[in-house]
């Protein structure tokens, strides 16, 4: 949570705090009713006619602060389950080796049981999850079809004819190649990867690891992909050209890097463009436009952190008191969550900067 804070407040240094209204002639005041109910909830109202950055950074700030509470209760519910199971195992391992094999070696019931119980609380968590990721991936487009109509109109009403069409075809070809993606490819992967986790776990067996291994390569390898085509695209159409401060592009790679994983590092390199585009947003429904983005991620990337934070806590535990495989099952679990995490990330930085390209038409 600290380093998505981190993040907003950047945009907050890096951009001016009031609009130039532009509403009444490109329909910008469609945007609010476009909204999903969370990201209009975190905006408290906020119309495009009225939209500051500063103030709509500190509303969605106060809307995680205020739920924070309750998205903790609900994660803590499957962590201490884990951490409970974790206890469990290593009691019955210590019960069974010292009464029922007097110290020798059988079959490892405590391991099985374990495995089979962390399984059964945590995969249906890593399933609405997944759903949860695909659910916000279609709220970002869903919003961004309504608002780059109203951006193309504001470059268009700014001369760049040609370009607002161009940068509309490339923000509509990228948003559709995620989000075909994430549906067919990315998402059913970390399914299968914390299914083969689970198997392997409770079989006890290493043989499942080679698949394992190869079902979150290939989930990070399409992830680290998409987000190293559209640095690319930021770089070959000048997206990425604008200067931005050198002190706050540092900050941003960081916070970035610690709270994105799978992508994070990946991700840090468009940081510039980030920063430098935050600068651009000079009119109202550009400024409404980020802020609802923002609105639109921030609980789920709040929630998926949490997990992720939270699970590394719990498989560091568990190995400790339960052993590797118990442990190790639960470390990949959480790498599950993270690669959802990467994957909204990925998204989210690609609707912000389709939004940024248009700016810079707009603002010169």
């Amino acid at each position: 949570m600290t380093a998505l804070l981190l993040c907003l407040a950047l945009l907050a240094l890096a951009a001016p705090c009031r609009a130039v209204n532009i509403v009444g002639e490109t329909g910008a005041d469609a945007l609010p009713g476009a909204l999903p109910e969370g990201a209009r909830e975190a905006l408290d109202g906020m119309e495009v006619t009225d939209a500051e950055l500063e103030v709509g950074l500190e509303r969605i700030g106060s809307y995680l602060a205020n739920r924070f509470q309750d998205v903790l209760s609900e994660i803590l519910r499957p962590f201490g389950a884990v951490l409970a199971v974790a206890v469990l195992c290593a009691l019955g391992e210590t019960l069974s080796h010292t009464l029922l094999t007097g110290g020798q070696g059988g079959f490892d019931f405590a391991g099985f049981g374990g495995a089979l119980a962390v399984s059964a609380v945590t995969l249906s968590d890593v399933r609405s999850v997944v759903s949860m990721g695909a659910e916000t991936l279609d709220q970002l487009w869903e919003f961004t079809r309504v608002l780059l109509p109203v951006l193309t109109a504001a470059s268009v009403s700014a001369g760049a004819v040609t370009s607002a069409a161009a940068k509309s075809a490339a923000a509509t070809l990228f948003a559709d190649i995620l989000l075909t993606a994430a549906r067919t490819l990315i998402l059913p992967l970390v399914c299968a990867y914390a299914a083969t986790e689970a198997a392997g776990a409770a079989l006890g067996t290493k043989q499942l690891v080679g698949v394992s291994r190869l079902l979150q390569w290939g989930a990070k390898t399409l992830m680290k992909g998409l987000a190293l085509a559209f640095t690319a695209y930021l770089t070959l159409t000048g997206v990425s050209a604008e200067s931005a401060d050198a002190a706050l592009v540092r900050t941003a790679k960081a916070a970035l890097s610690a709270a994105l994983p799978v992508v994070g590092k990946t991700l840090s390199d468009a940081s510039e463009s980030l920063v430098a585009g935050a600068a651009l947003v000079r009119n109202a429904a550009g400024i409404f436009g980020l802020l609802a983005l923002l609105a639109v991620v921030a609980m789920p990337v709040l929630r998926l952190l949490l997990r992720w934070l939270l699970f590394q806590a719990a498989a560091a535990v568990a190995s400790a008191i339960a052993g590797e495989r118990l442990g190790g099952l639960i470390a990949g679990i959480g790498n599950a969550y993270a690669m959802v995490l990467g994957l909204v990330g990925v998204g989210a930085a690609i609707f912000f900067l389709a939004v940024v390209s248009f700016l810079r038409t707009v603002s010169g």
